[in-house]
């Protein structure tokens, strides 16, 4: 855990997390490393340190709160959202609800839960401590170093696509082919939508290209080519995109995004640059578009993503990271040849 912005982290010996009656204990079996991460690390978000690291777990149950119900038991293999503790008395609780739980809130709005790895201790550690309400069980075929992506790349991409609502058969772009776009290409495909993959780095659009053939894109873009826009909107049959992830914090790529789409297109930008969105008025404006916050899933979102993936065979391309080797993850993940998700196995 680091003890200042920006300091290499450091393997300690810290107290196993003692769990309410309201949550789980479960012991870590894989966790990822994502952009949020590395902002974190800068002090992007001023968390108070010293912080356990990572928001992207998988790992097994070693014990139940008293008061837990339903499905959760020792021993079952699990993956769990950011979030976790929603205090049921604030206006994001009062105003977002459960889908599948209508008295209860949408954890991911409450304004004083915790985020592991950012407000809390997160899952760079043996234990960590897991809300039923933002957990979810993973399927017999899906390790722990591939279900940590998911719980974070994946649930984010997943749920934009699925908060674009364009049509199936509309063809959607996925700018930056890295953690999220990676799986991003995938979802989108097995979801029946002509996908175009679009990166500036050699490393990412040779990962778009080695796809499986029935999960990859229709067309590979070169990010720097001048005739880039002409290329994808080609690929669109000169309509432009129906939508586009914008799986990079870049501003310049993510204004450029808006180019590509047709009117009433959809643009969902899922980078966090700390210096702010820009996007053209006149693209805006005179194709009527659409620009579209998503945050992670919630639990059923989580659930039907956890189906679909062992039912597709999404897969993450990952590098695995033993935690006694992870000191420096920060300088690892900003390697400009990086391939696909770091992820740090216990």
């Amino acid at each position: 855990m680091p003890h200042q912005y920006g300091a290499p982290y450091k393997l300690e010996d810290i107290p196993i997390p003692i769990i309410s009656d309201d949550q789980l204990l479960v012991k870590v079996g894989a966790a990822g490393f994502c952009h949020t991460d590395h902002q974190i690390y800068n002090g992007v978000y001023k968390s108070p340190l010293p912080v356990t690291p990572s928001h992207e777990p998988a790992g097994t149950i070693v014990a139940v709160g008293k008061n837990v119900t339903g499905r959760w038991g020792p021993g079952q293999r699990i993956g769990m959202l950011n979030f976790r503790g929603a205090c049921h008395a604030c206006v994001g609780c009062d105003l977002a609800r459960d889908p599948l739980r209508a008295d209860e809130p949408d954890t991911r709005f409450c304004e004083n839960k915790e985020n592991a790895g950012v407000n809390a201790d997160g899952a760079f550690a043996e234990y960590i401590v897991a809300d039923p309400a933002t957990s979810v069980l993973l399927p017999d075929g899906v390790s722990f170093e591939q279900a940590a992506p998911l719980m974070c790349a994946g649930a984010t991409v997943w749920t934009s696509l699925k908060k674009t609502g364009v049509d199936p058969n509309l063809p959607i772009g996925v700018i930056g082919v890295g953690g999220l776009g990676y799986l991003a290409l995938q979802f989108a495909a097995g979801l029946g939508h002509p996908t175009i993959a679009i990166d500036n780095r050699p490393e990412g659009r040779q990962l778009a290209s080695e796809l499986p053939a029935h999960l990859q894109p229709g067309k590979v873009v070169d990010y720097n080519s001048p005739h880039a826009t002409k290329e994808v909107v080609g690929f669109a049959e000169g309509s432009g995109l129906g939508a586009v992830l914008v799986c990079t914090d870049s501003v310049d790529a993510t204004e450029w995004s808006l180019k590509l789409l047709r009117p009433h297109g959809v643009c969902v930008p899922l980078g966090l640059p700390v210096e702010g969105f820009k996007f053209s008025a006149y693209d805006l404006v005179f194709k009527e578009l659409v620009i579209r916050g998503s945050l992670v899933a919630n639990q059923r979102l989580l659930s039907d993503m956890m189906e679909f993936v062992a039912k597709k065979g999404v897969r993450s391309y990952v590098k695995t990271v033993k935690l006694e080797e992870a000191m420096d993850l920060p300088d690892q993940y900003m390697d400009p040849h990086l391939k696909g998700r770091l992820v740090v196995v216990l």
